[in-house]
């Protein structure tokens, strides 16, 4: 009993650390493509990779500390502005232009605006293809 039950944390585990590894990797990529939107040019790669990294690390933080500070009913829409904020910072840090330049705050906050765009409609597509894979199996229409 104790055995299994210790298989099945393993295999949660890793299903969520495959996740997390492979929500940044097409994050990284739908924020590469979000930047060549806004600014013209295709960043690196791995700089794109580091900019998704350090927003999700400085999200948590910031989403720690407004857990912290606000109430429940505040919580909502000021920490979806904060995080946006957060993100358009770690962007404006991390990706520059080719000529090593900041991009500067206001675009990387349009940047940021088209990654949450593009990232909300994958989802929405994600959801929808597994709802029907998952519906037509649950009814047996395979």
């Amino acid at each position: 009993m104790g055995n299994s039950l210790g298989l099945l944390a393993g295999m949660g585990l890793l299903g969520m650390l495959v996740a997390i590894v492979v929500g940044i990797a097409v994050g990284a990529l739908v924020l590469s493509v979000a930047f060549r939107l806004v600014v013209g040019y295709m960043p690196p790669y791995l700089r794109a990779l580091a900019a998704v990294v350090l927003s999700w690390v400085a999200t948590m933080v910031v989403a720690l500390v407004l857990g912290l500070i606000l109430g429940a009913s505040m919580r909502g829409l000021v920490g979806t502005v904060v995080l946006f904020l957060v993100g358009a910072w770690a962007i404006n840090y991390m990706l520059r232009t080719p000529t090593g330049l900041a991009i500067g705050y206001g675009k990387a906050c349009l940047v940021q605006l088209v990654y949450m765009v593009i990232g909300f409609v994958l989802a929405v597509v994600l959801g929808l293809i597994l709802t029907l894979v998952f519906g037509s199996m649950l009814l047996g229409l395979h």
